[in-house]
């Protein structure tokens, strides 16, 4: 886990004088109780709902509707009839009544397969271990789609605009078909991609559809197509393609044509027209098909019953539901599992749901609204439920985590800027305890380091390293910050900060380190002949200043090796095999992120003089809301001797700034005894990330994953790994350049 710079907008004083809201669910403003109520149902309906209709949703845009109508609703008759217009459109099964009615008989036919439900492992974010996939369904790469390319030099910062029309040929493709463009840039991620899937109409009649992009400056290839998903349960699925345009904005409002390839080429399977996708086999067959002067078109057709593939073994539960209340005098009652036809979009609700996408695309951009107190919400709304349903530690991070809706609904509600709503969902995240966890603003600007790295020592914030020591200096104490006296400073800002008491200091001085360019604190400092000064230090440095170590790997003292591994890589590693091999003594420095994965995972191999199959590592399946599971995947990494094997005493260092992969590490040095661990007490936090992005397009970030000591059960979240030689640093120690944690351990060594 890298460590993100945050945005600091403005003077800290207004960062650290704000207050955790102080309503509760009993005193909470009544538009608040009624958000609420809809935020309880949003996160089971969006996450376990499984009607096909409900996938075509944008559902950041749905909160914020969701919660303006929450507000404008007249009392609990009012805030029901609200919630039945937005949610009734998805499908059947999703049912709200009073708190002292009934629920509605469920519908006698349950029980016909296939039965589609929600399977989760972790919290689904791209580039992670962590998906999600819908039973009987496609997963998020069971498709076959039909390509070409082109070169985008020549449309190279102009509009274009693709279109073609689609008829889905059999019931089995009425869901899951779309035309799409992409521009790819050489070396980086796509510039622009769009699928008009999630704009399907759902019937076995020809619809037009319009892709209109803009073309990066720094575009290479234009790709585009046709794409057709597999339901798992499809009979020889089959979809019509025809009338496929490419064209380019004269600017003047007209259009020209960019040529592209025949259509009917495409049957060749061969370029320019080629088949892309997990499903793309030999029983996938292309033909052209005209008839008269009918216009012709394209058939892709898939042979033979789709392969269903499931991320772990859970068969629905035929007529599952969930049931529970949503305040505000209303309960819910959410169907978790539906027969295929139940999940099929039906023509009865065609025209509610047409119209409740023309609502949210019809909206204004949620990243550019922060003045309206609806997106404010829509982003407590959006970030409770994730952390609600997907959070793997709430049974070790004991929080009464509804009580925490009300007081954050009401925070988003009163701030004026989007420094105030980070800090917003900064507290929200704060009771979990992760030191993974994360708020970033994508809207925000380049961030910059300060010319200062800051470290606690003895309970202060101290200056480590600088580049201006002019106006900073090593040992300098800070003494106030945006005129804000410590430890007060101190203590609020941590207040902000996610993670286990003994780290929070060191995140919280992760979060001041980073900041938008040419923004800048004033610092109140104490110097080391006691006289003080106050300086102002703008965000401007590309990368924060270091302390003083020695070379990555180095012989200290004759027999006495030193290893840093946040700087040493696999091929300067292993070019000092040898050395560490016949070292009486070697000094691994754990104080930081390690800077190749490959030494991290070979250092133990070559500590160790068995195999390891330690399952430390519990990814979650999740089966249903409220964080209900069908056990874990459980994973290690199965490490081997490997020669030459060490024979050499090990130290370990490690604190705060031990985390994550580091921390990984430090597992196996401590269960499997590899080690002495000198330093103190590492950040408590391992396990792959993951993130979510709330409407006003703040990421958020938290670790996905339950990691545990290597037997498999006890617990490592928020206690981290404790050192066998406690050292702290002293500002003594500091001012004389003296890093005292490497020196216990080199006196440890002798």
């Amino acid at each position: 886990m890298r460590a993100f710079g945050r945005v600091v907008v403005g003077s800290l004083l207004a960062l650290l004088a704000s207050t955790w809201a102080s309503a509760s669910p009993d005193t909470a403003d009544p538009s608040h109780k009624q958000v609420a109520a809809f935020a309880r149902l949003y996160g089971v309906v969006r996450y376990f709902y499984p009607g096909d209709a409900a996938q075509g949703i944008d559902w950041n845009r749905f909160a914020v509707a969701g919660v303006t109508d929450a507000q404008q609703a007249h009392g609990s008759a009012g805030l029901q009839s609200k919630l039945n217009a937005l949610f009734g459109t998805l499908g059947p099964g999703i049912d709200i009544v009073p708190d002292t009615a009934a629920f509605p008989a469920l519908p006698l036919e349950t029980t016909k397969r296939p039965l589609v439900a929600w399977r989760y492992l972790g919290f689904p974010a791209k580039d992670t271990p962590y998906a999600g996939e819908r039973t009987s369904r496609s997963g998020g790469d069971r498709f076959v789609g039909l390509a070409n390319e082109l070169d985008a030099n020549p449309l190279r910062g102009k509009t274009i605009r693709l279109r073609g029309s689609i008829r889905a040929l059999n019931q089995s493709t009425t869901t899951g078909l779309g035309l799409w463009l992409r521009t790819d840039r050489k070396g980086k991620p796509p510039g622009f991609f769009r699928n008009t899937g999630d704009s399907q109409v759902h019937d076995l009649a020809w619809h037009d559809y319009v892709i209109t992009a803009p073309v990066g400056t720094d575009a290479s290839i234009l790709a585009f197509g046709f794409t057709m998903s597999l339901a798992g349960d499809a009979k020889e699925p089959a979809a019509a393609f025809r009338n496929l345009t490419l064209e380019v904005s004269d600017e003047h409002g007209g259009w020209k044509p960019v040529a592209i390839p025949d259509l009917r080429l495409a049957q060749k399977r061969s370029r320019p027209w080629f088949l892309v996708g997990s499903a793309a086999t030999d029983n996938t067959n292309l033909s052209w098909q005209q008839t008269g002067a009918e216009p012709g078109y394209l058939v892709l057709r898939q042979h033979g019953a789709a392969v269903e593939r499931t991320l772990f073994d859970a068969p629905p539960v035929a007529g599952k539901t969930a049931e529970f209340a949503l305040g505000a005098g209303l309960k819910a009652r959410v169907a978790l599992t539906l027969t295929d036809t139940q999940a099929r979009p039906s023509p009865d609700r065609a025209t509610a749901l047409q119209a409740l996408k023309a609502r949210l695309a019809g909206m204004p951009d949620p990243k550019t609204s922060i003045a309206s107190g609806a997106a404010r919400e829509a982003d407590i709304v959006v970030a409770w439920n994730v952390f609600r349903h997907f959070y793997p530690y709430w049974d070790v991070i004991h929080v009464d985590w509804d009580r925490e809706l009300p007081r954050a609904l009401a925070e988003a509600d009163k701030a004026d800027s989007r420094a105030a709503q980070k800090r917003t969902l900064q507290r929200l995240l704060a009771p979990l305890e992760d030191a993974h966890g994360t708020v970033f603003d994508t809207m925000g600007k380049k961030q910059a380091s300060l010319p200062i790295a800051l470290e606690p020592v003895e309970h202060q914030w101290v200056v480590v390293a600088t580049s201006v020591p002019d106006q900073a200096r090593i040992g300098d104490v800070i003494t106030s910050i945006d005129g804000v006296a410590m430890p007060q400073a101190k203590d609020q800002a941590e207040a902000l900060a996610s993670g286990q008491p003994s780290s929070l200091a060191w995140k919280a001085l992760q979060s001041l380190q980073w900041g938008p360019v040419t923004e800048a604190h004033r610092f109140g400092l104490k110097h080391a002949d006691g006289s003080a000064s106050t300086v102002s230090l703008a965000y401007a440095a590309p990368m924060t200043p270091s302390t003083a170590r020695p070379a990555p790997i180095a012989e200290l003292k004759p027999g006495i090796w030193y290893v840093d591994l946040a700087r040493t890589d696999i091929a300067l590693f292993t070019a000092n095999l040898a050395q560490l091999a016949s070292a009486r003594t070697v000094i691994y420095d754990v104080r930081g992120y390690p800077k190749d994965f490959q030494v991290s995972k070979t250092l133990p191999a070559h500590l160790l003089d068995h195999a390891e199959h330690a399952k430390w590592m519990h990814v979650p399946r999740y089966v249903g809301p409220f964080g209900e599971l069908a056990g874990y995947d459980e994973v290690g990494w199965d490490i081997q001797p490997a020669l030459p094997h060490f024979t050499s005493r090990a130290i370990f260092l490690a604190d705060g700034r031990t985390i994550s992969q580091a921390e990984a590490v430090m597992g196996y040095v401590q269960d499997e005894k590899l080690g002495t661990i000198v330093g103190a007490t590492t950040r408590g936090v391992d396990g792959n990330v993951t993130s979510f992005e709330v409407p006003l397009g703040f990421r958020l970030i938290f670790t996905g994953m339950k990691v545990t000591h290597h037997d498999g059960v006890s617990r490592y979240h928020a206690l981290g790994t404790v050192p066998d030689v406690a050292v702290q640093p002293t500002i003594a120690g500091v001012r004389a350049g003296r890093d005292e944690v490497l020196e216990a351990a080199l006196k440890l060594a002798k």
